[in-house]
C-alpha cells in the first residue's frame, strides 16, 4: 500500500500512477535476470502536452555513496524504461532528452532540486512517468562598432545565482558565433537570463606596439565583454524572460568599444633555474561571477621570458603563469589592477610551491565515511583552481599539503562520516573562524584539525499548506546570526518521497530551521534572502549528540519567471 503513495507525492510535475490503463498490469511477473534482493524500476517517459512517448530519453538512477555502478538506460520507442538489477539504498533519478528541459524524480519546477527515495532490498518501483517540457531557444547575432558581423565570438547566457552568501550570475548555456555572427542558446528551462558576448581572442591584431604604429599613443581601442541589449555593466544589462518552449529571435548584440591596455611581465621557472620560455599566462578577470571566458592568454616563448597580454580593459585581473612537468602543473599567481595605462614589470616565479604540514584531532570516535580521510584546499577568489592541494590523512593522523600557490584558501575535509564536523581550525596560534588560512611561499605554521563525531540530527517531515507531504523541497539549518560567516555550518537536504528529512552532523549551536519550496540552491547563505522569511523559521537549541524531531510547514519561495 505505501508503494503507491510514495509514486503519487510530488512526482516530475505531474508524475502519477496511472491506474485501469494500458501502463499497470494486472500483475508483473518477475524477471528471470532480476537477482535476488536487487531492485528495479520502471516506467516512461512522456511529452507534457499531449502525453505522445518519447524514445531516446536518458534515465540514469544516481547514489552519490556508490561509485561502483552506473545505472542508467535509455527509452524505448513507446517511451518505457526498465532499470533492473539496482542495488538498495538512496537515489536521485533523472531523464533528459534533446529537446527537452531535464526533469528529476520529485521536481515541481524546473530548476527545484528533486526528491530523493530508498529502494529496500528486493523492492519493484513501476509506472514512473515523467511528463517533459520542451526547451526554449534564444537566438542572435553580434555586430562590431562598424556593424560588421563578428564570427568566433563567445556568447553566453546567465542566471541568477548564490555564490557564498552573495546574489550573483552564473553561466548556464554557452555558444560561438557563425560567420554570419548568429548564435543560437539552446535547452534553456523556463526562467530569467542574461545574455553577454565577447569577441574572440584573436580575431583583434596586437603586434608588438614597437612595429604596430602604436608607439607614442596614450591608449588603444578594442571591445568589452557586452550584455544585451549593448552595455558592459551587468547592472544596466536587460534580463530575457524565458517562457516553456519559447523561441526568443533578434537578441542582437553590438559590442561595445572601450580603451584598453596591455600586461607586460616575465616568468622565471625556478625549477628549471632558467627563464619561463613555453610558459602559458592566462589572464582572469577578478569577479564574482563564475564565468570560463579569461581576459587573455598568451605563451612566454621569448628567450627571456617576457609576455605580453593585450586588449585588457580596465578591472581588477588575477594573472596565472602555468607550466607541467611530468604531469604536475606548477604555477604562480598575481593579482593585477589594470586603470588608465598599461601594465609593466609583473613577475611570475614558478616554484614547487608551500608545504603546509598538519594534523587531525578527533573529539569521540574517529568515524570515517571511507577508510581514508582527505584534507584539501581550495582557493577563494580564483574561478580556476590553480594551485590547490589535496592530502591523505596518514594512520598517524598526520597529512602534508604540498604544491600549494601562495594567497587565501578554504581548508576542507573529505571522508569523514555524515555525523561528523569541524569542531576548530588552528593554524599556528591562530583560531581560524572561516576555514580560510592564508598561504605563504614559505615558513607556513602547522595546521590543527579538530574534527568531532558527537555531530547533532535533526529529522522529521515537511507538509505543505494542505497538510500533505511535501516531496522535493529543500530543508535547510541556519545558525544564529553571529555564525552565518562559517558557511560549513548550513546544512541542506530535500526531502524524499514521503516529505522526509534527515540532517546529520550539526556542530552545538542554535538554528533555525526552514523548508522551502522554489528556492534556488544556497540562497539561504544571502543575508537579504533570508531576511524575507526570519519570522518563519523553527528555533532550536543543538547540543553534541543531540537527535531532535520536528515537523514543518513548506514556505514558498517563488521565482520569477518559474511560476
Amino acid at each position: 500500500m505505501r508503494r503507491y503513495v510514495a509514486f503519487t507525492v510530488g512526482l516530475m510535475l505531474s508524475i502519477r500512477v496511472f491506474a485501469a490503463t494500458c501502463l499497470q498490469a494486472p500483475a508483473v511477473p518477475k524477471d528471470p535476470k532480476q537477482k535476488e534482493d536487487t531492485c528495479r524500476i520502471s516506467g516512461m517517459v512522456v511529452k507534457a502536452a499531449d502525453g505522445a512517448p518519447l524514445k531516446g530519453a536518458g534515465v540514469s538512477l544516481r547514489n552519490n555513496e556508490d561509485r561502483e555502478h552506473n545505472i542508467a538506460t535509455t527509452t524505448t520507442a513507446d517511451g518505457h524504461f526498465v532499470l533492473q538489477n539496482v542495488p538498495a539504498g538512496h537515489y536521485k533519478l533523472f531523464v533528459n532528452r534533446n529537446g527537452y528541459v531535464p526533469q528529476a524524480f520529485g521536481q515541481r519546477k524546473p530548476n527545484d532540486p528533486g526528491a530523493t527515495f530508498t529502494l529496500s532490498p528486493g523492492q519493484t518501483k513501476t509506472d514512473v512517468t515523467f511528463r517533459l517540457i520542451p526547451s526554449a531557444v534564444i537566438s542572435g547575432r553580434v555586430f562590431d562598432g562598424d556593424g560588421e558581423p563578428v564570427p568566433h565570438a563567445s556568447v553566453t547566457a546567465w542566471r541568477e545565482t548564490y555564490d557564498e552568501g552573495r546574489k550573483t550570475i552564473g553561466p548556464v548555456t554557452h555558444a560561438s558565433t557563425d560567420d554570419l555572427g548568429a548564435f543560437r542558446l539552446f535547452g534553456l528551462s523556463p526562467g530569467r537570463y542574461f545574455v553577454s558576448a565577447l569577441e574572440p581572442g584573436g580575431r583583434q591584431l596586437s603586434g608588438d606596439r614597437e612595429f604596430s604604429g602604436a608607439v607614442g599613443e596614450s591608449a588603444e581601442q578594442g571591445y568589452a565583454k557586452t550584455y544585451y541589449p549593448g552595455t558592459a555593466d551587468i547592472s544596466r544589462a536587460a534580463a530575457i524572460l524565458v517562457k516553456e518552449g519559447d523561441e526568443i529571435p533578434s537578441v542582437d548584440i553590438g559590442l561595445k568599444e572601450i580603451t584598453v591596455h596591455r600586461i607586460r611581465g616575465k616568468v622565471l621557472n625556478q625549477l628549471t633555474h632558467k627563464p619561463g620560455e613555453d610558459v602559458w599566462v592566462l589572464l582572469i578577470p577578478r569577479t564574482k561571477l563564475q564565468e570560463w571566458d579569461s581576459a587573455g592568454q598568451t605563451l612566454a616563448k621569448k628567450a627571456d621570458g617576457s609576455f605580453e597580454i593585450a586588449n585588457v580593459a580596465p578591472g581588477p585581473y588575477t594573472i596565472v603563469a602555468y607550466w607541467s612537468d611530468q604531469g604536475k602543473i606548477h604555477s604562480a599567481v598575481q593579482k593585477v589592477e589594470v586603470g588608465e595605462r598599461d601594465v609593466e614589470d609583473v613577475l611570475l616565479t614558478l616554484s614547487a610551491g608551500a608545504t603546509v604540514q598538519g594534523r587531525i584531532l578527533w573529539d569521540g570516535k574517529p568515524s570515517m565515511e571511507r577508510d581514508e580521510l582527505s584534507v584539501y584546499t581550495n582557493a577563494t577568489d580564483m574561478t580556476f583552481n590553480w594551485g590547490v592541494g589535496e592530502a591523505r590523512v596518514d594512520s598517524n593522523q598526520q597529512f602534508t599539503l604540498k604544491g600549494l600557490t601562495a594567497g587565501d584558501v578554504r581548508m576542507q575535509i573529505s571522508g569523514a562520516s555524515k555525523d561528523c564536523y569541524i569542531k576548530q581550525i588552528a593554524y599556528g596560534q591562530t583560531f581560524i573562524k572561516d576555514d580560510v588560512i592564508s598561504i605563504a611561499n614559505a615558513g607556513n605554521p602547522a595546521l590543527e584539525i579538530t574534527l568531532s563525531s558527537r555531530g547533532a540530527r535533526v529529522q522529521g517531515s515537511v507538509v505543505d499548506k494542505d497538510n500533505l507531504p511535501s516531496a522535493g523541497v529543500w530543508v535547510v539549518a541556519v545558525p544564529d546570526e553571529a555564525r552565518r560567516t562559517i558557511l560549513r555550518l548550513f546544512k541542506s537536504q530535500t526531502t524524499d518521497q514521503y516529505g522526509k528529512f534527515d540532517l546529520h552532523g550539526l556542530a552545538p549551536g542554535t538554528y533555525k530551521l526552514f523548508a522551502w519550496d522554489g528556492t534556488e540552491g544556497n540562497a539561504w547563505e544571502d543575508e537579504d534572502f533570508l531576511k524575507l522569511f526570519e519570522d518563519q523559521g523553527t528555533k532550536i537549541e543543538l547540543r553534541d549528540e543531540d537527535v531532535v524531531t520536528t515537523n514543518l510547514t513548506v514556505i514558498s519561495a517563488k521565482r520569477e519567471g518559474n511560476d
